[in-house]
Order: structure tokens, then C-alpha cells, then sequence
């Protein structure tokens, strides 16, 4: 686990790299971006640099400190993520008796929170008063998707670092490093929006199965046979919010390249590249009007879905929607 096997991030890396070698570490920062970017890498690489016993070139890896990272057993090393969907107060109360203790191998502690905006009002509170007061040599790591839902107080104690997300063709190539082939870690990079942890996660075996659930889809749109559509609604019905707004995403996102199909654009621009022979089947099928309405209702029925709409009607109105776009003239 090395400053080396981060993908992006050069100047944060930079950054907390100088901070942490001139021993000016504030005891409290805050890594905030979008989820899947690589926050939680560069957070244990900086844990592993601050506990390092080596004298420079931290993290070295092979001290018995960075040995124990590397095992997951560090006895100065704290991770805390939500517990369900929440970090609860109980996790902060033992994380505050535990950071009241000296360090046991190194010269100081790190206590890492992935998710930090998901803490309960009562665990946040509770947090901002060991961050107000820090016991001892310590260093917390806060890492947020959305810090708009942290506590202003909480946010003005910490120094902010932001992420961003990876250019397509730097992720596509670091996976291509990792053992990936050529194409897939080309649609990865593209569909993932330049984040690492999610392009991971779509080079597994099914980890494309959503996007091809919503090409199905559209396919199905085309044959107009609605009792397919109903029971394809039904199918929706069943699976968590969270994958169907996934397949809401997929089909704005073939629907756009198909857009870009036949306005001309060429393949080059195409998220799902993979699928191209597919999308220019269903290219034949439309003009360059319906499809600029069918994305507006398909985002429609993602922001009626993440306000809790009702998961069936919601999803029946949008494939009649697009089917009946898709009958126009």
C-alpha cells in the first residue's frame, strides 16, 4: 500500500504527501467527492503514511507498522463506516474510548470515517466534540460523498481536500494495468463516469447485467408488445429502488447514444461502445425529436422515483411514454 497505487489524484496526492513528510498534518481532514472515485484509497495510503515507522518514504510497506496495515490488524488504525444505513452514536461512543488511549505501536493515531455524512445527528454531535477537543496525537480522516449533509461545525474543523472524477482514458488504462481487456475497460471507464471503485465493479462478471436489463428494455419498447412491457414493469416492481434507478440510468444513457448516432456524431463519443451494432438497430428506429423527449421523460421518472414515487406506476407510465414516442411519425 503505496502513495504509487493510487490512480489520479495528483495533486492531493502531492499534497498530503508534502503535508504528511513536513509534519504539518492537521488532526482533521475531510476527503469530500464523488463516491467511487478513490477517497477511501487515498485515505488508507495516508493512514499507512502516518502510522509508517520508516524515516522517510512513508508509506515504506515493509515495517512492522505497514505489515499490520496490510493485515487489517494495526492496534493505532480505526475505520468506522454506517452500520446498516446510518453511523450510529453507539460506533462514535466506542470510537471516543478508544481514541482516549495512548497509541500502542506508533507515535500516533488514525481514525478513518468512510460515509461521515451518513451519521445520526446524535453520532455527528458527538464526533464534533472529540474534533473540538482531540485527545492526544491523532488524525482523523472524514471521508464524505455529499458534504452539504455534514454539520457545518463539524465541516469548519476539518481541512477540506475535494476529488474529482478520473478522465476516461486515464481510468480505462489504469484497468487495462490492473489485467482488464481493452474494451471493457473502455465502457467501464465511460459508464462509471471516470470513478474507479464502480468501473471495478462493472468488470465482474455481471456487472454489466443492469445495463443489459435496460437494452432489453428499449428493445422491448421497439416491438410495441405491451404485455411484454407489463410484465417487464412487474419484473421492476420486485427489484430494490436502488437498481431500478440504475436501469432508468442505463436507458438515459443509451438513449443518448443513440442520439448521438443519429445526429451524426459518430461512435467515438459512445458510453456503450460495446453495444454499438445493438444501438444502431435501434437508431433506424428514430429521429432526432423523439429521442430528445424521450430522455426528458426517462429523467422525469428518475427524479419522481428518488422522491419516492410508486415504483410500478411510475415505471408502466414511462414505457408507454417511450413507446408512444417511439410510434411517432
Amino acid at each position: 500500500m503505496k502513495w504509487t497505487d493510487i490512480i489520479g489524484h495528483k495533486d492531493q496526492v502531492a499534497m498530503l504527501c508534502h503535508m504528511e513528510s513536513s509534519e504539518r498534518m492537521p488532526h482533521s481532514v475531510l476527503f469530500a467527492g464523488p463516491k467511487g472515485v478513490g477517497k477511501s484509497m487515498v485515505a488508507k495510503v495516508l493512514g499507512a503514511a502516518l502510522l509508517c515507522s520508516n524515516q522517510k518514504d512513508r508509506p515504506c510497506g515493509v515495517c512492522h507498522s505497514c505489515q499490520q496495515m496490510s493485515y487489517g490488524s494495526h492496534p493505532d488504525f480505526l475505520f468506522i463506516a454506517p452500520d446498516g444505513a446510518n453511523i450510529k452514536i453507539e460506533q462514535i461512543r466506542t470510537l471516543q474510548q478508544e481514541v482516549s488511549m495512548a497509541p500502542f505501536i506508533s507515535q500516533r493515531r488514525v481514525c478513518i470515517i468512510d460515509g461521515a455524512e451518513l451519521m445520526t445527528t446524535q453520532a455527528a454531535n458527538s464526533l464534533l466534540k472529540v474534533l473540538e477537543d482531540p485527545p492526544g496525537e491523532i488524525v482523523f480522516i472524514l471521508i464524505a460523498a455529499n458534504r452539504q449533509m455534514l454539520l457545518p461545525t463539524i465541516i469548519s474543523r476539518c481541512m477540506i481536500i475535494s476529488f474529482q472524477t478520473l478522465d476516461d482514458h486515464v481510468l480505462a488504462q489504469a484497468l487495462m494495468a490492473k489485467g482488464h481487456l481493452p474494451q471493457p475497460s473502455e465502457v467501464a471507464a465511460r459508464l462509471s463516469g471516470g470513478r474507479l471503485g464502480i468501473a471495478l465493479a462493472m468488470l465482474e462478471p455481471e456487472g454489466l447485467a443492469l445495463r443489459n436489463q435496460a437494452l432489453e428494455i428499449m428493445e422491448n419498447v421497439m416491438e410495441a408488445k405491451m404485455e411484454i412491457l407489463w410484465h417487464r414493469a412487474a419484473l421492476l416492481e420486485k427489484m430494490e429502488r436502488d437498481e431500478i434507478l440504475q436501469i432508468i440510468k442505463y436507458i438515459t444513457y443509451i438513449l443518448r447514444d443513440i442520439l448521438l448516432l443519429v445526429t451524426g456524431q459518430g461512435r467515438q463519443l459512445l458510453f456503450n461502445i460495446d453495444i454499438v451494432e445493438d444501438l444502431g438497430e435501434l437508431a433506424d428506429k428514430w429521429n432526432e425529436k423523439q429521442l430528445v423527449r424521450a430522455i426528458k421523460a426517462v429523467e422525469a421518472a428518475r427524479r419522481a422515483l428518488q422522491a419516492n414515487a410508486n415504483t410500478r406506476l411510475t415505471s408502466e407510465a414511462l414505457l408507454i411514454k417511450i413507446v408512444d414516442l417511439a410510434k411517432e411519425v
